[in-house]
């Protein structure tokens, strides 16, 4: 299978040469071409790429812009899958091979694209590396396959985006109407979706980006071309870039197992973007949204149960683990918190992200003589709290503060100087996020039932640990002994996730208690945080017995573990009782006395031949049905002599068991004298065998 990346230049030669070294380096040789499409440069770029024999390349007389640049490329590309590749990125160590994992993980997806440094759409990460050498650093531990953390998107950017060609042939070249560039990304996204494509960001696979290089010159025209495209783009699909908004603080105030079937309602969920996000943290979800327009509905119908109106009888009748709403199209008003509290579950959580009347850009509007609230519903905290207390909520408001310039900075300092610095967080905040839950009046009963020795443990099970801790720091009666006796049930039922919540709540009520310091330590030496058991234990004054017997459990089973697999592992290089040292490994490795990081260790500290072992312990373990493991040992030890013969072999065996037959006929090709079993086994992997 071979990919062609096709980058444009205009200009920016430096970038360009970094860019294209990073592929030549980061990507197998065999499995890619390079077309590049140059825009008219004038400052060298074109004499350089004349000089290179390695690329196709097509010079323009003149600057085409994006999407007739990308259309040229396509049009001579012979790749089964082609790659848009901006000229400002850094490609990295495993980047392609795990785009394409995912790529061909499912016959529906369509594109993917990586997470970078700096992108729109939620694509980034947070990083902290100050040159590129450290960025490579960084990439290579991070680039490590996981499906995961493949996440559906409405659309990708389009600075790294690998397509099939098999897509592109059926929907089509970029539109040209968004020349020079922006949106047109998003137009590809909207119609690979149309023809029933699914979109994936692989979280696995992170590249570089400087970002924007190219518009970085002329600011004012680079904001003049965008708001053109975005203008462009809603009068072909009748709607903005706003509906594709994903909502994120909203989602994270979602407090349920992963595991959960939860069923959510998103009001004003515009294109779904919010209730993917939640498919994604939820997989058993049941969703449904409301939004008024048309081509949105369409959008979000692909995953979601999708109506015009709240009263829809798709939703009347049913009742909701969460209710979100957006309020910028429906307005939070008695009618509504009435339909709220008929469809909210008792236990359930109200969700809104609402627009602040009192934001210092709002403020500066009235003064300036416009009408910011014409159009759109606009909220004051006091008014969204007294909406929700009379309806018998209890809530939760808080502000989100964007980027504030210097001058609204100013602004603000002038009203704060009037009417105190009690004003900033209402000036400083676009919206405001609320949650809320209904009074819980059977909740507190129930804890004194608990701690009186009554088995409620089931009741219990109603109410998120959030909920609990809220009632018991507010009648604060038994807290820490109730908080602790919480975290033991959870812990004995194997509720892990709600065990450090009511653990670390009662830490802050009581730093210095001991039987929280205690249970802190047990739970986390539990969960392989040793260091950080250590430190909890060392918090307690006066330790017993009890404490002495832990701090040793935590401190020797690490140093005991390393040497007795230094021991397996000698006895596996030197092939000393080779049965009994391969069951005695995999018994380890299913009780999981010994992980990835210790053998790790011993292998750098202790072992000759760490080629031999690696390949031992991924066929000890294929045997045993140990996949997880197979592939990390076999690519470590690839990494170590990417020429060794057996490696290669046993990578192509194993890849070819997988059906990763493409992937398995690379490693074999590049056995240096195959023998009559590799030639067996190309065979198979090419589908020639009999």
């Amino acid at each position: 299978m071979k990919t062609s990346i096709i980058i444009l230049t205009h200009n920016q030669l430096n970038y360009t040469k970094q860019c294209i070294e990073s592929i030549i380096k980061y990507t197998k040789e065999g499995s890619y071409d390079i077309i590049i499409v140059d825009n008219h440069s004038t400052d060298g770029t074109v004499e350089w790429l004349k000089e290179q024999n390695n690329l196709k390349v097509i010079f323009n007389n003149k600057n085409l812009g994006f999407p007739k640049g990308c259309n040229q490329g396509i049009e001579i590309a012979t790749g089964d899958n082609i790659l848009l590749l901006n000229n400002d990125t850094v490609v990295t160590e495993n980047w392609l091979e795990n785009l394409l994992a995912c790529l061909y993980s499912s016959d529906d997806i369509g594109a993917v694209g990586p997470v970078t440094n700096s992108a729109t759409y939620y694509s980034t990460i947070p990083v902290d590396y100050t040159s590129i050498d450290e960025m490579h650093r960084f990439a290579a531990s991070y680039n490590v396959s996981d499906h995961s953390k493949w996440e559906e998107r409405l659309k990708l950017i389009g600075f790294c985006m690998l397509i099939k060609r098999k897509a592109i042939n059926e929907i089509g070249l970029l539109d040209e109407r968004f020349t020079p560039g922006n949106f047109e990304d998003d137009d590809y996204s909207v119609r690979l979706r149309k023809a029933g494509y699914r979109l994936m960001l692989c979280k696995d696979t992170f590249i570089h980006h400087y970002g924007s290089v190219s518009w970085k010159k002329d600011v004012n025209a680079y904001s003049r071309i965008l708001t053109e495209n975005e203008k462009k783009f809603k009068e072909k699909w009748g709607t903005d870039s706003n509906s594709y908004r994903v909502d994120c603080e909203m989602v994270e105030c979602i407090k349920a197992r992963k595991d959960e079937a939860l069923r959510v309602l998103h009001i004003g969920a515009g294109s779904g973007g919010t209730l993917l996000k939640v498919k994604n943290e939820y997989p058993l979800a049941q969703l449904y949204g409301v939004e008024k327009n048309p081509f949105s509905i369409e959008e979000a119908s692909r995953f979601a149960i999708m109506t015009d109106s709240f009263e829809h009888h798709d939703i009347i009748g049913r009742e909701f683990d969460a209710i979100l709403l957006s309020g910028d199209t429906f307005s939070l008003d008695k009618r509504l918190l009435q339909f709220i509290v008929r469809h909210l579950k008792e236990n359930g959580t109200f969700i809104a992200k609402l627009p602040n009347i009192g934001h210092c850009l709002v403020i500066q509007d009235f003064l300036g003589g416009g009408n910011p609230v014409a159009d759109r519903n606009m909220y004051s905290f006091s008014q969204i709290d007294c909406l929700l207390k009379e309806a018998g909520f209890r809530t939760s408001i808080s502000g989100l503060k964007p980027f504030i310039s210097d001058s609204q900075q100013h602004f603000i300092n002038q009203l704060a100087t009037i009417y105190g610095d009690s004003v900033r967080p209402m000036l400083e905040s676009s919206y405001f996020l609320v949650a809320a839950q209904f009074e819980n009046r059977q909740l507190l009963p129930l804890l004194d039932e608990l701690m009186s020795g009554k088995n409620v443990w089931a009741e219990l099970q109603n109410y998120l640990p959030e909920q609990i801790i809220a009632a018991i720091k507010e009648n604060n009666h038994n807290s820490v002994d109730i908080l602790n006796r919480l975290a033991i049930e959870n812990f004995a039922v194997g509720h892990h996730e709600h065990v450090l919540p009511y653990l670390r709540a009662a830490f802050e009520m009581e730093p210095d208690h001991a039987d929280t310091l205690y249970n802190l330590a047990f739970v986390l030496n539990s969960y392989g945080e040793k260091e950080l058991a250590n430190r909890y234990l060392s918090f307690i004054e006066n330790p017993d017995e009890e404490v002495q017997k832990l701090f040793e459990e935590i401190n020797e089973k690490p140093l005991k573990n390393i040497q007795m697999l230094t021991f397996l592992l000698r006895r596996l290089e030197f092939e000393v009782d080779l049965e009994e040292t391969k069951q005695a490994i995999v018994q380890k490795l299913m009780e999981n006395e010994i992980d990835e990081t210790i053998i790790k260790e011993v292998l750098n500290t202790s072992i000759i031949d760490k080629v031999k072992v690696l390949q031992s312990l991924a066929i000890i373990c294929f045997e045993h049905g140990l996949h997880e493991h197979v592939m990390p040992y076999l690519h470590a030890a690839y990494d170590l002599d990417p020429t060794n013969g057996d490696t290669l072999y046993n990578l192509g065996y194993v890849l070819l068991y997988y059906g990763e037959y493409e992937l398995a006929e690379r490693f074999l090709q590049q056995i240096q004298q195959p023998d009559e079993q590799v030639i067996e086994l190309l065979e198979a992997a090419r589908g020639e065998s009999s």
